[in-house]
C-alpha cells in the first residue's frame, strides 16, 4: 500500500537514534520509534502530555521557531539524554534524542585526568615561584622588625607596601590551584593580557628550563585586554604548552615562541614549537574525540580545549609540518579597556 513511506518508517523505527514527532496543533505524538520508547520507559508511548512536560518544561505550545533551543540535555531516570529540536512544518516538531551518559562520563574522566596532569605542572611552578615572594616578604618584615623604632612613618609604609605586593603575588599562585575546578561556572570578564601572561609563564618556566626548552614571547603593544574567563585560558594554554613540550623531546635546540596580536575585534595568540610536527593525516583528526597518538593519551585534550574556547566565543586551529614544528593559533574576543580585571 505504501512501499516507499513504509520502508522509510521501518528504517526510522529501528535506528539507534531516538525520534519523536509532535503535532503541537492537534496535541498528539505522531511518531515515536523504539529507541525513544526505551529511553522513556516510565512514560506510556506517544503520551503527548507526559512527553512534552519532560522535554518542554517551558510549554510546547509557546515555542516559536526562533525560540527553539538546540541542542539540549536532560537528566532522566539516572541517564543523561542529549536532544535537538527541529521544526519541519507549521506546528510539527521533530526531536532527535540519544543517551549520552557514557560519553559524558568518559569526557568527565578525561577532563579530570587532564586537570591532574596540568595541576602537576602548576604545583611544580608554584613550589618554585612561591619561594621568591616568601623570601622577599620575610626579609622585608625582618628588617622592619629590627628597625621599627628608628624608621620614619614613610620608611615603614614603604616596607609595608612591599610586603603587601609580595603577599598579592602569593595569593595569585594559590588562586591558580583553586582555579583547577572543572565544575565551576564560567566567569567571563575583561582581563589585562599583559598581567595574565606575566603571571602565567612563571608557572611553567622552571619545568621547561629543566628540559632546556627556551620560551620566547613577542607581544604586540596594541594588545591590551580580552573578554575571557582567565581560568579557562590558563588551562587551554597549559594544555598547548605541555603538548609542545612533548613534541620537543629529542630536539637539538628546543624552543617555543608565543606571539600575541590584535586583528579587528579578536586577540590572536600563536604558540609555535620547532618539534617533531605531525602529518596532514594526523591534523585531520586532531579535534576528533578519543583520537590520540600518545600511548597514555585520552584523546580528549584538544576536543575539550576547543569546547572550552567555544564557550568564550573563541576558537583554535593547528598547522604543522612533519619534522619541522607546529603552530597552534588561539583566537579570543577583545575586551574593553575600561573595567579591566587583573588575571
Amino acid at each position: 500500500m505504501c512501499p516507499g513511506i513504509c520502508i522509510y518508517a521501518n528504517i526510522l523505527e529501528n535506528i539507534s537514534l531516538g525520534l519523536i514527532a509532535f503535532d503541537t496543533k492537534e496535541k498528539t505524538v505522531v511518531f515515536q520509534n523504539k529507541t525513544a520508547i526505551n529511553l522513556f520507559k516510565t512514560i506510556t508511548p506517544k503520551d503527548y502530555r507526559a512527553l512534552s512536560a519532560v522535554l518542554f518544561p517551558e510549554k510546547i505550545e509557546n515555542i516559536q521557531l526562533e525560540d527553539i533551543p538546540s541542542p539540549k540535555t536532560l537528566k532522566y531516570d539516572d541517564r543523561l539524554l542529549g536532544y535537538s529540536i527541529y521544526s519541519v512544518s507549521n506546528g510539527y516538531l521533530w526531536l532527535l534524542i540519544s543517551d549520552i551518559t557514557d560519553k559524558a562520563r568518559l569526557e568527565s574522566i578525561a577532563e579530570a585526568t587532564n586537570m591532574m596532569n596540568n595541576a602537576g605542572y602548576i604545583f611544580l611552578g608554584i613550589r618554585h615561584e612561591i619561594g621568591n615572594p616568601l623570601n622577599s616578604l620575610k626579609m622585608a618584615l625582618s628588617v622592619l622588625q629590627k628597625n621599627i623604632n628608628r624608621y620614619s612613618s614613610k620608611d615603614i609604609l614603604k616596607f609595608l607596601d612591599r610586603s603587601m605586593y609580595e603577599i598579592s603575588r602569593m595569593e595569585y599562585l594559590l588562586k591558580s590551584l583553586k582555579n583547577f575546578n572543572m565544575f565551576e561556572k564560567l566567569h567571563i570578564r575583561n582581563v589585562d593580557l599583559s598581567s595574565f601572561m606575566g603571571n602565567f609563564f612563571p608557572l611553567v618556566k622552571n619545568d621547561f628550563e629543566k628540559r632546556n626548552i627556551k620560551i620566547k614571547t613577542i607581544f604586540s603593544p596594541n594588545v591590551k585586554c580580552a573578554f575571557i574567563d582567565p581560568r579557562i585560558l590558563q588551562q587551554v594554554m597549559l594544555n598547548i604548552m605541555i603538548n609542545a613540550c612533548d613534541a620537543l623531546h629529542g630536539s637539538e635546540r628546543p624552543e617555543i615562541v608565543v606571539t600575541m596580536n590584535k586583528k579587528e575585534s579578536l586577540i590572536w595568540i600563536n604558540i609555535t614549537d620547532n618539534g617533531c610536527g605531525i602529518t596532514l593525516e594526523q591534523q585531520k583528526n586532531l579535534f576528533r574525540p578519543f583520537y590520540t597518538s600518545k600511548p597514555q593519551g585520552t584523546g580528549l585534550g584538544l576536543s575539550l580545549t576547543k569546547k572550552k574556547l567555544a564557550q568564550m566565543n573563541g576558537n583554535i586551529s593547528i598547522s604543522s609540518v612533519k619534522n619541522k614544528g607546529t603552530t597552534v593559533t588561539i583566537s579570543v574576543p577583545e575586551g574593553q579597556n575600561n573595567n579591566i580585571g587583573i588575571a
